[in-house]
Order: C-alpha cells, then sequence, then structure tokens
C-alpha cells in the first residue's frame, strides 16, 4: 500500500516518528510552517490510509491516533507522511499579506522585466531559506542557458507576486496546470543574471 503515488491536492503536515510507550503514541515531526495544521480531531491522509488525531503535545512533539492502540501498531506508521488536503489548509492556516502556500508557488510563472525566465517546478528549503526552483523556459534553454536554476526566495529578488486569472505569458510556459486554476506570476529582478552564472 505504500507504493501508491501522493495525490495532486495533498499538502504535507507531519511525519510520524517512532513509537513511545505501550499505548500507540509516537513522536510527530511537523512539517509545515503552520503549527496550527495539527490539531486533535482533525483527520489526516496517509498512504496507510487516514488517521484521526486524538491527541497532540507541541511542547513534546507527541501525538495519540485513534486507529492506532499498540506500540506494535504505533511501529506500522512510522515515517509515514500526514497530509491535508489543499482546501483544508487553506481553512485551517491563515496567511499574512504578501504570504502564499508551497502549493500556490509552484507552477508560477517567473518574468523579469516583462519576459519568462521559466516556471517554479518545485520549492526546496536549505538552512532555514527557501528556493524556488524553475524550469527555464524553452526559448533560453534554446540559447544554450541551463535547463534550470534555483532563486532565493528573498526580497532582493522577489518583487511582486501576482495573481492572475488569465495569461498569455502562462501558456507560453507551457504548463501542465489546469486553466481553471488561478495562476500566479512571479515579477523578479537579478534572476536573469542567476541563470545566466548557473
Amino acid at each position: 500500500m505504500l507504493h501508491k503515488s501522493t495525490p495532486k491536492d495533498w499538502v504535507s503536515v507531519a511525519k510520524i516518528g517512532r513509537s513511545l510507550g505501550f499505548k500507540g503514541d509516537v513522536i510527530l515531526h511537523l512539517l509545515s510552517d503552520f503549527p496550527e495544521s495539527l490539531k486533535c480531531g482533525n483527520t489526516y491522509h496517509s498512504h496507510f490510509g487516514d488517521l484521526t488525531l486524538e491527541s497532540y503535545s507541541p511542547q513534546k512533539s507527541t501525538a495519540k491516533f485513534k486507529e492506532i492502540n499498540s506500540k506494535e501498531e504505533a511501529k506500522g506508521i512510522t515515517n509515514l507522511t500526514l497530509y491535508a488536503t489543499q482546501a483544508q489548509s487553506k481553512e485551517q492556516c491563515k496567511l499574512g499579506k504578501n504570504e502564499f502556500f508551497w502549493f500556490e508557488i509552484v507552477g508560477s510563472e517567473i518574468v523579469e522585466n516583462g519576459k519568462l525566465l521559466g516556471v517554479v517546478s518545485e520549492i526546496e528549503r536549505f538552512c532555514g531559506q527557501d528556493y524556488l526552483s524553475v524550469k527555464t523556459a524553452s526559448t533560453l534553454v534554446a540559447q544554450n542557458l541551463p535547463k534550470s536554476f534555483l532563486i532565493p526566495y528573498t526580497a532582493r529578488y522577489i518583487l511582486e507576486v501576482e495573481s492572475k486569472t488569465d495569461s498569455t505569458i502562462h501558456s507560453q510556459a507551457e504548463s501542465k496546470e489546469s486553466s481553471c486554476e488561478e495562476l500566479k506570476i512571479i515579477h523578479t529582478q537579478f534572476c536573469k543574471e542567476i541563470l545566466e552564472n548557473s
């Protein structure tokens, strides 16, 4: 059952660690920037099946799930990732101004001085800093520039994240995202230099 692929709208919330005691308690490692995404009574998806959080101590990073009631059962869910849906995440986690969920940024276009540099393929975190992994636009790859590059997600490089319901640039980006999803354009500076020096 663990070989199943993860549905597109699942968002990772936490990873289950080792078992504790004999009643099914486990260590729980938060993977989200939003601690409020872990609430008692919430049901989370996993490749093991749905798990309902019965108790959780953020101070001790310990948890107990309604469906897990022994040390042996707890060992069976070690290293599983817990997921919420994108809709659940938006409902439970309130964002501040100019804050976005990772799943809202992946698929966004990187535009500098009106020209498409590429599309965000994923987000990586190194030493507490987020980086946008960008798939370079085909027109730039044709000019012998790298097929991908990284942009630090900081104010030095990111000028504005603009929401669009339609975009001519987006169609040029050869994105596979559904046209009914809200599109985002990330306006940048100095990123063409990063690409040329990658």
